[in-house]
């Protein structure tokens, strides 16, 4: 799991911050930083909850064969790219107002 957090930590480091959180300092940076990989982190558990476990190779039995939903190693790590594009743009927008709401910012 840590090399998992630390990809949407990298993701997040790369991230566009808005302007206005910018222009606060290096401490408002940081706190937003956080907030975003909050956000990744709870988009990627969302992502990896909505696939259905023969999609991640859960739940397969041995000797089965085909069908839409077989183990396929991109698949996999789906909800991990996923999750490093979107923290990587600047996320959903839950990051933001979870900044604003903890640090009274409007």
């Amino acid at each position: 799991m840590s090399g998992e957090t630390s990809a949407i930590s990298a993701a997040a480091a790369r991230a566009i911050v808005p302007t206005e959180i910018r222009k606060q300092g290096t401490e408002a940076v940081d706190g937003y930083r956080a907030a975003l990989q909050f956000e990744g982190m709870l988009l990627k558990q969302m992502l990896t909850e909505a696939l259905p476990e023969s999609a991640t190779g859960a739940g397969s039995e041995e000797g089965e064969e085909g069908g839409a939903f077989s183990y396929n190693p991109q698949t996999t790590s789906l909800p991990e790219t996923v999750t490093e594009a979107v923290v990587g743009a600047g996320g959903l927008g839950l990051a933001k107002s979870m900044y604003t709401s903890f640090e009274g910012v409007q």
